[in-house]
């Protein structure tokens, strides 16, 4: 009796981790909890329909916040936006230079954090000052650092794309095969 207790408290925990979603999704291991103290989804939470344009000032450098989610805080004539612009290990890799003062532009979809900050998961992003420029996601907000996103990268200040992130496929043999288990 007791080995169908455990079973139905599990089956229980299963079925209301699905029933709730992403935020105990994480808590019972079907994958990350991408959402942090601004309640955003950084990586799949691009809206179509709050894209729009921004210039601006860069008023801090960029930096890591939440879920190795880099930022960069930049003063618009309407207020201080702060600019998504893909994890670290890719913004590292394939980001371009951006330092306070710069005048930037950038387009992307705009999103109000729990925290009360406004954000840009931005697409791409122009250093003004510089030249540089570089698209953090496809045209549908695919992010560069998923294999959905890998046709963005950086382009120089003729147009021409540089290094980006290439579109890899899983082969077999790995631990997350799609195979069946036999006895």
């Amino acid at each position: 009796m007791a080995g169908w207790r455990l079973v139905v408290m599990i089956i229980v925990l299963l079925l209301n981790g699905l029933w709730l979603g992403d935020a105990s999704a994480g808590f019972l291991g079907f994958g990350p909890d991408d959402k942090g103290k601004s309640g955003l989804d950084f990586n799949r939470g691009y809206d179509l329909n709050t894209v729009g344009s921004v210039s601006g000032r860069v008023i801090a450098q960029p930096h890591q916040v939440e879920n190795e989610q880099y930022i960069v805080k930049v003063q618009t004539a309407s207020g201080t936006l702060n600019l998504s612009v893909g994890p670290g290990s890719y913004w590292r890799k394939n980001g371009i230079a951006v330092r306070v003062n710069d005048e930037v532009s950038a387009k992307g979809a705009k999103a109000q954090g729990l925290d009360g900050e406004n954000y840009l998961l931005t697409q791409k992003l122009v250093n003004k000052t510089t030249g540089a420029a570089v698209e953090l996601r496809s045209e549908s907000g695919d992010p560069a650092w998923s294999s959905k996103g890998a046709g963005a990268g950086m382009r120089s200040q003729d147009n021409r794309f540089g290094t980006g992130m290439g579109g890899g496929f899983m082969r077999g043999g790995g631990t997350m095969g799609g195979g069946m288990m036999r006895r």
